[in-house]
């Protein structure tokens, strides 16, 4: 790691009086050693950071301890390792550390890496649930042809949902950014909310669940792909409200293909895949989705939010959607043109579920099967073209039967 990040020297903490057994506190030693030229590297072993670590405008910075944790005072509410603040550095790396918030009421920002050039946080944890008021991971590329990679974070035990705590949190980026294979559980204001003003979005594989607002934020003015992304909503007892899957906020090149969507149980939610009012466009594409949650959209297209023409295309191609929802429609729909659905596989049980809710929409439906309990198509004032559309009801299907419409695999 140090070679290819131009690190001159990696310097062992423990070597410079380090406390592997967290009685002292080694933000002294951080702040001292943390710099362009030097690789810190924590040994096994649990230490203690009383105060908060800032590290501002060098060329690089690298922490790396795969099997170390760090341990803030119980209690904390701070902000722990700052890279980049400030001013930028030009590359901030943290590589498998663990964060220890199972004090109660202690949290704090474990890591702000915000560099110009290039951002790695990889195999970092969390445990513990973080019952302070602060947002946890934020990560900011500055340099629009900077790259920040986050790969295999972890942050399974959330937050209280009386909180207002995001899980990993993209503010002032221009760079491009991916999200690799992270699990983040239980947020109760967004999972990931990747919402930069400018800059690249890349979300691939990992699991989401259980995280309020939405579990997966997706707002650029630059592309957009949420890739093999797993999201699952099965407990309504302790998250945030409006439990989306995936929320595409606003943007004009947003590409989701390949995930597999569950709402099992929900507090409240828009929908499983939501296409919000300030989206210009977007594709959603070869995804699975269940929906159990009862009055619960599978697929959420909102009216623009403005006065502006907001034409689309909006397209939803190759999607299985599945459950035992009962109430309200499959796909809801409204005051948008550019609409196609293609190739989708629609059974829905519960009682009273309607399949297509369109009103003022242009658009088309095209080869399509469609199994729900209610009314297949409630369609007002729009004008669209269906094509090759197959409509029964469910006692015509075999319900012992796995429905393949759509593909032959599962996507996980």
């Amino acid at each position: 790691i140090a070679s290819r990040w131009e690190f001159e020297d990696v310097l062992d903490l423990s070597s410079v009086g380090a406390d592997p057994t967290g009685g002292t506190s080694i933000h002294g030693l951080l702040e001292e050693h943390l710099g362009p030229d030097t690789l810190v590297y924590l040994p096994p072993g649990e230490f203690r950071l009383g105060d908060t670590v800032t590290v501002s405008d060098v060329d690089r910075v690298g922490l790396v301890g795969p099997e170390a944790s760090i341990v803030p005072d119980d209690g904390n509410t701070d902000q722990l390792l700052m890279f980049g603040w400030p001013e930028p550095v030009g590359t901030a790396l943290c590589v498998g550390v663990d964060f220890d918030y199972l004090a109660e009421n202690t949290g704090g920002r474990p890591i702000l890496a915000r560099a110009s050039d290039s951002v790695l946080l990889e195999s970092v944890s969390v445990t513990g649930e973080a019952d302070v008021n602060e947002d946890l991971i934020r990560v900011d590329v500055l340099d629009p042809s900077g790259r920040g990679v986050v790969r295999d974070l972890q942050m399974l035990d959330g937050a209280p949902g009386d909180t207002k705590v995001t899980g990993c949190q993209v503010g002032d980026n221009r760079g491009d950014l991916w999200f690799v294979d992270c699990r983040i559980d239980g947020f109760p204001d967004n999972g990931l909310y990747a919402d930069p003003p400018e800059g690249s979005i890349h979300v691939i594989g990992g699991r989401y669940r259980n995280n309020g607002v939405a579990n997966v934020r997706i707002e650029t003015s630059d592309q957009a792909v949420v890739r093999g992304v797993h999201v699952r909503c099965d407990d309504a007892t302790g998250g945030g409200a409006n439990m989306r899957g995936i929320r595409l906020r606003a943007g004009s090149s947003i590409v989701v293909e390949d995930c597999l969507v569950e709402l099992l149980e929900v507090t409240t939610s828009d929908g499983a895949i939501v296409f919000s009012s300030e989206l210009t466009s977007a594709t959603v594409r070869n995804c699975r989705i269940r929906v159990d949650a009862d009055g619960v959209n599978a697929i959420r297209l909102k009216s623009a939010a403005t006065d502006r023409n907001f034409d689309g295309p909006f397209r939803c191609e190759n999607l299985t959607i599945e459950g035992q929802a009962s109430d309200g429609a499959v796909v809801e729909a409204a005051n948008r043109s550019g609409v196609s659905f293609s190739d989708l596989c629609i059974r829905q049980t519960g009682a009273n579920r309607d399949g297509f809710e369109l009103s003022n929409i242009t658009g088309e439906v095209r080869d399509t099967f469609v199994s729900v309990t209610g009314t297949p198509f409630d369609v007002e004032r729009s004008t669209v073209e269906r094509q090759n559309v197959t409509v029964e009801a469910p006692s015509d299907v075999d319900t012992d039967q796995d429905l393949r419409c759509v593909g032959d695999e599962d996507t996980t």
